[in-house]
């Protein structure tokens, strides 16, 4: 029997690593060399929303000088890129988890092993204490203090941050795809009529072409402030809250250079779309952020400076992301999260737009 035969009896077919990249990396991982795995199965994931790519939780059996043992893993397999043309969101995570992780202010799963191009990263399980939908406000509290750690460890940085040409810079290098990512996704609503929640409304067609337009001017506010280390998609639903109520950060495949307002308006607004009201107002969390980044960093803003800052993240975020995210859903889905998506992004993107774009 072959080598890769072997492996296949061991693994299975539905693994995209090998007993080999496995053991390895229990080995360095558990710093025992005299590991052998001996079973690996799939194991069901309770705590798990949706996301790009697959996401499987498997147990491992092993033996080693101290016995047999077993441990929990997960196994991320990315699919293809955020954008054309943008890093793979593979190759993004496992540039942190390899690069960054030491010297993150946060707490985040450790790395087990990966493909070299990123197409799957092995990883430990976390198991939060409860669902994030069940967060109190501590937690809140807890991940805003945690992510001004996070921006603060790298504020200003962002020459330094091009020593690692994997993360995302939406406001510069990317830019452009961005930006023709949306043209697109509108040429495509327009075309075909859906969703109709913005094809019905010359109005939202309007606010949809004039972001396209400006994005330039969307954008100049941000790329002034200075630039931190983003976590891209940072919201409860990426942290896990452990018993003793530490929080550990995953996904970190939308990892950017960028302001940290966005991070900010990522964890509000994707929090107020999953779970509607938080038990701490959005005001507050934003308060306690600036109140933070005053104390730690010594950065303040105006109220009318933070609230020009404010609309012009709201705009870019919904430009490079949203627009293309709803050119491809169905109008049957986006019927059930009507009045969310009207409260989360059209309505506060609309006013954005009028009072900042309305005139030149």
């Amino acid at each position: 029997m072959t080598p890769a035969a072997q492996t296949d009896e061991l693994l299975g077919t539905p693994w995209p690593f090998g007993r080999a990249d496995l053991t390895a990396g229990l080995r360095r991982h558990l710093g025992d060399a005299t590991i052998q795995v001996t079973e690996v199965r799939p194991l069901t994931m309770i705590h798990r929303r949706p996301s790009v790519g697959r996401i499987q939780g498997l147990r491992v059996e092993f033996q080693s000088q101290r016995g047999p043992q077993s441990i929990r893993l997960v196994v991320k397999e990315p699919l293809g890129t955020t954008r054309m043309g943008l890093a793979g969101v593979g190759r993004r995570e496992v540039g942190v988890y390899q690069s960054l992780a030491g010297q993150l202010p946060v707490s985040t799963p450790a790395l087990i092993a990966a493909g070299p191009l990123g197409d799957w990263l092995l990883l430990e399980a976390i198991t939060p204490g409860r669902d994030a939908s069940r967060w109190e406000a501590v937690d809140y509290d807890t991940a805003i203090d945690s992510l001004v750690r996070l921006h603060d460890r790298f504020w200003d940085l962002g020459e330094d941050l091009a020593t690692f040409p994997w993360l995302s810079r939406p406001l510069e290098a990317d830019f452009e795809v961005h930006v023709t990512a949306a043209a697109q996704a509108i040429e495509r609503i327009v075309q075909f009529g859906e969703p109709a929640v913005l094809a019905a409304s010359p109005d939202r067609l309007r606010v949809l072409a004039l972001l396209t337009e400006s994005a330039d001017r969307i954008v100049r506010p941000l790329r002034a402030q200075a630039a931190t280390l983003l976590h891209g998609d940072y919201w409860p639903g990426n942290i896990a809250v452990l018993r003793n109520r530490s929080q550990v950060v995953y996904d970190w495949q939308l990892a950017a250079v960028g302001p940290g307002i966005i991070d900010l308006l990522v964890f509000i607004s994707k929090s107020q779309w999953w779970f509607g009201d938080l038990p701490v107002p959005a005001k507050e969390l934003i308060g306690r952020y600036r109140e933070r980044v005053a104390t730690d960093i010594g950065v303040t803003w105006e109220q009318e400076a933070w609230d020009l800052l404010w609309d012009h993240a709201l705009m870019w975020r919904f430009l490079q992301e949203w627009v293309d995210l709803l050119a491809a859903t169905p109008d049957a889905v986006l019927q059930t999260r009507g009045d969310q998506l009207d409260r989360v992004w059209l309505d506060p993107v609309a006013v954005a737009v009028a009072r900042r774009l309305g005139a030149e």
